[in-house]
């Protein structure tokens, strides 16, 4: 019975993964995870200092997320109305695309909140489309982080338990 609690235990960890790309903290899910192993072994090997270290990781990622369209839009020229809109945007385009796929629609708000509130603020509308590609990169740079950040995770977990 052991063994197929270990191999739910790293789907779990896979599963969190590869779920980012569709919208899903899956970070969460990785941090949900190791508590649940660490609270069926006792906290051997995950104990709770490393699970709150999983977890900060997880919120840290979230900011992060989230700040990079807005990084981006400002790094291409887009003020902090451009900057604003890129995290509402994303937030509103991952909310509406979630029937179809939530990272479309983070990516596609980004660029259209970035554009359009850069563009009403400005009046310059050929700038603001540079500025909305600025933030759609960002959005793409904070979900490949985000994946990153989750791929490490699950390195960590595996050194802690083998």
């Amino acid at each position: 019975m052991e063994v197929v609690g270990i191999i739910f235990f790293w789907i779990f960890l896979i599963i969190g993964v590869v779920i980012i790309p569709f919208g899903i903290a899956g970070t969460f899910i990785i941090v949900a995870d190791a508590f649940i192993y660490g609270l069926i072994t006792g906290f051997e090997k995950i104990t709770l200092p490393f699970v709150g270290v999983l977890l900060g990781i997880a919120v840290l990622m979230e900011v992060v997320e989230a700040a990079f369209g807005a990084v981006l839009a400002r790094k291409y020229g887009g003020n902090k109305w451009a900057m604003a809109g890129a995290v509402i945007g994303g937030f509103i385009g991952a909310v509406l695309g979630t029937p179809i796929t939530p990272v479309i629609g983070t990516l596609v708000g980004a660029f259209l909140g970035a554009s359009l509130l850069h563009g009403i603020s400005t009046g310059k509308w050929n700038e603001a489309l540079v500025v909305g590609l600025g933030a759609f990169f960002g959005a793409v740079s904070g979900k490949v982080s985000k994946i990153i950040a989750a791929i490490i995770m699950v390195v960590m977990i595996g050194f802690r338990i083998f």
